[in-house]
């Protein structure tokens, strides 16, 4: 099931920029797979606009990453390769890992309460088994970002926020809150609490090392069953 069915019809008033969102909410949950192919006759009349509205949605989530538009066949919904997951890990690392270290040298008491309550949001989301973990954990990425008081690495990360989703997502679909995914973040703000800016540093690149490689690895066996076939585990 790709999730394309589930989606309500838009209200009038919200043209493509609600659009833009809703189908951006269904991409980066997972609703929407990963390589389905949408059409604007098909979206249009789900959510009762004009195939030019549509369009401009689906435009707007191209600009981001999430889609692509494939000459003469139409759109489709953003595959991560490794490739990819290089890209934006490495990309993300060398941020998030200097977003550590600013943030460590100059934290405060409410540096320290902000970065709790967004553990403590992502805890909270973790427990409940909530679908709301993928933004609380987004959320904490991005408060470390801006308590490092650096507003253009700030702007540079959200450049980069929209097509960080789809990493996030599927790097905690392969994780799993089993697998550790408050532990390990958990050992990222505790030399940041300390304000061991070189410790900081060190544990993001950790931090992103690990989820990268298991990430392409997944990814890797994706791809050699597609060329193979599924391995058979008989």
């Amino acid at each position: 099931m790709n999730g394309i069915a589930d989606l309500e019809p838009a209200t009038k008033e919200s043209l493509d920029r609600v659009a833009a969102n809703r189908l951006r909410e269904a991409l980066v949950s997972g609703r929407i797979a990963a390589g389905v192919r949408l059409t604007e006759i098909s979206l249009a009349e789900q959510f009762g606009l004009s195939r030019g509205t549509i369009r401009a949605a689906l435009q707007r989530l191209t600009s981001e990453g999430l889609i692509v538009q494939r000459p003469y066949t139409g759109w489709e919904v953003t595959t991560l390769s490794r490739h990819d997951v290089w890209e934006l890990g490495t990309l993300r690392a060398s941020l998030e890992s200097l977003a550590g270290r600013l943030t460590a040298e100059r934290i405060d008491d409410g540096a320290r309460s902000a970065l709790m309550n967004a553990f403590r949001a992502m805890e909270n989301a973790a427990r409940d088994d909530s679908e709301d973990l993928l933004a609380a954990d987004l959320a904490f990425h991005r408060t470390i970002v801006s308590l490092s008081g650096n507003n253009r690495l700030a702007h540079h990360y959200d450049l980069i926020t929209n097509q960080l989703r789809l990493y996030i997502a599927s790097s905690n679909h392969l994780v799993g809150i089993e697998g550790g995914i408050i532990d390990r973040h958990h050992e990222l703000i505790e030399p940041i609490l300390k304000g061991d800016g070189e410790a900081a540093e060190q544990a993001f690149q950790r931090f992103f090392q690990r989820a990268n490689r298991e990430l392409a690895d997944f990814l890797a066996v994706g791809e050699r069953e597609v060329e193979t076939g599924p391995v058979s585990k008989a």
